[in-house]
């Protein structure tokens, strides 16, 4: 069931996003009279969350650069998942991590 959970943002502002669900231990937060719904306070901030994943597509493009004939393009794509214990966590495909990487290599134009 979709949950809600809010991050700190650096500057001062909170951005609320929409999880699979929240641990229990995490702190809620009632937002209106007349709603329901609880949102809960995330460990990090938001730009700390997403640092883990700049590293990860870092460390799969570091990897890709160094093959013996590196590719002239390269493209990752991954699914992120906001969750308020953990922050940015990789999206699963059934029971693993979901990546798909496109590498393209251009043929060498002839000088004339």
């Amino acid at each position: 069931m979709a949950e809600l959970a809010q991050f700190p943002l650096s500057n001062g502002g909170v951005l609320v996003v929409e999880t699979d669900g929240v641990d229990n231990s995490v702190r809620r937060v009632m937002r209106g009279s007349n709603t329901e719904a609880a949102i809960a306070t995330a460990n990090a901030t938001f730009e700390s969350a997403l640092r883990t994943v700049r590293s990860a597509a870092e460390g799969i493009l570091d990897q890709l650069r160094m093959l013996q004939q590196p590719p002239d393009e390269v493209a990752v794509e991954f699914g992120v998942k906001m969750s308020a214990e953990t922050g940015a966590v990789i999206a699963k495909a059934s029971t693993e991590a979901n990546f798909k990487i496109n590498l393209t290599w251009k043929k060498a134009t002839a000088e004339k």
